[in-house]
């Protein structure tokens, strides 16, 4: 009787045992697959990202001859800053007033109307792109879907002084290598709160602008987190909060996501307010349980307002992202 006792503890201690077990390959498994789909998305995105920039830098003929007087599509905001009508399958363009519009410009403004297409496909490859735009020294702008510039930019907003433009200056353009600007900040034309993947362009060895794909943490959250009952956060690589479900939200004690509102032009870095780097979060044992995730492990467990949670992590390689999972 006393074996058979003995036997029966054991059986169930390997059944709890293997239940957890596949509870946790079980949870492993999902957010793995998760991982996977965004990081194959992201790829995709920067090889159309680096594929575009060499299309600038190799195909778009910035130094031929045009006739500017017979262009009938960009005109004046108010007699201050050059913006262009609405066309359906085209760029939308913006250039200060304080900048001189001298033939070199209107140049490159005009040939590098063939971007329009080469846009166009590449935003309907890429379901997670929101937009796309070429940005050059003399802070003209080139920008697709168009977008209403006089509603989002006054006369004399310098892009150059925002993050984008800041961050690539005349960094080195490596054939497969993009740029991962992975901490959401507002976008000045109007998508929202974005993250971006930006390429240096160069055009006969000098360094002429920069082009940017834009996603907006909207279209990541729907199309990666619209879970209503599972906790989900996927945060960058100083493990500041991108974007979460709305129970990891809950479960972070912050404000539900609210897209950024436009009550004036964006013309400073404004990043999105109120999300924690989880490394520095106030509770310890779920800062512990990341840190722990973060140097190597793929579980732990940790105790939270005295519950028992369990912490899942997959890395997206591509931006260098993570994707975390608690259950309880």
């Amino acid at each position: 009787m006393k074996n058979f006792a003995l036997t029966v503890m054991l059986i169930s201690i390997l059944c709890v045992s293997c239940n957890k077990k596949n509870s946790c390959d079980s949870n492993l498994n999902q957010i793995n697959s998760i991982a996977e789909k965004i990081n194959y998305d992201l790829i995709s995105l920067r090889e159309d990202i680096v594929s575009l920039s060499n299309h600038i830098q190799y195909k778009v003929p910035f130094n031929n001859t045009i006739s500017w007087e017979s262009t009938k599509k960009y005109k004046y905001h108010n007699n201050k800053f050059l913006i262009s009508d609405f066309a359906e399958n085209q760029s939308a363009i913006y250039l200060p007033s304080n900048k001189k519009l001298d033939l070199s410009l209107k140049k490159i403004i005009v040939n590098s109307e063939i971007l329009d297409s080469v846009f166009d496909n590449t935003i309907r490859r890429n379901a997670i792109l929101s937009q796309l735009y070429f940005l050059n020294t003399n802070s003209f702008l080139r920008i697709f879907p168009f977008v209403d510039i006089a509603k989002h930019l006054n006369s004399n907003i310098n892009l150059l002084n925002l993050n984008p433009y800041k961050t690539i200056n005349n960094k080195p353009f490596v054939d497969d290598k993009a740029y991962w600007m992975s901490k959401p900040f507002a976008d000045p034309f109007g998508r929202g709160w974005i993250v971006s993947c930006v390429e240096p362009i160069n055009y006969r060895n000098k360094f002429i602008g920069i082009l940017s794909g834009d996603i907006s943490i909207d279209n990541l959250q729907k199309k990666y987190l619209s879970s209503n009952t599972e906790i989900l956060l996927l945060i960058n690589k100083d493990c500041e909060l991108i974007t979460s479900t709305k129970e990891g939200t809950k479960f972070l004690n912050i404000p539900q996501y609210r897209e950024f509102q436009y009550y004036k032009p964006v013309e400073t870095d404004l990043y999105l307010y109120k999300t924690p780097i989880l490394l520095e979060y106030k509770n310890k044992n779920f800062k512990n349980a990341v840190k722990k995730l973060i140097e190597g492990e793929t579980n732990t467990d940790f105790i939270f307002e005295n519950k028992k949670y369990s912490i899942y992590i997959s890395h997206i390689e591509e931006p260098n992202w993570y994707l975390l999972k608690i259950t309880n």
